[in-house]
């Protein structure tokens, strides 16, 4: 059975990474690390030293608390915070704000 902590920082370092708009491989470069090393992380099936940690939070633009946190406040004001995050990593991103855009405009 995986460690949840270790499932939980596995899960948004892929979100945030997916996010940013980074293939495993290029997180990886970014990090100087092997792929096979960030996969086992993202999956979580290993654990990072709080270097990486560090690094990770500094490379994906959030904090290491966001990377290790587990989500149990409220559903909505997850969903809220999440979202005002993925709107902050997109802002310089005249594309995706348009689809954004575009996209919230359809659900009001």
């Amino acid at each position: 059975m995986k460690d949840t902590i270790c499932q939980t920082l596995g899960n948004n370092i892929k979100k945030y990474r997916k996010l940013r708009g980074y293939t495993q491989e290029k997180l990886a470069e970014l990090l100087d690390m092997e792929i096979k090393s960030l996969s086992l992380i993202e999956t979580g099936n290993c654990f990072v030293s709080s270097k990486t940690l560090a690094k990770l939070a500094q490379v994906l633009e959030v904090s290491p608390s966001d990377l290790l946190d587990d989500l149990k406040i409220d559903e909505s004001e997850r969903l809220y915070k999440d979202a005002q995050k993925a709107l902050e990593l997109i802002k310089n991103n005249p594309a995706k704000l348009r689809a954004l855009n575009a996209m919230l405009n359809g659900l009001l």
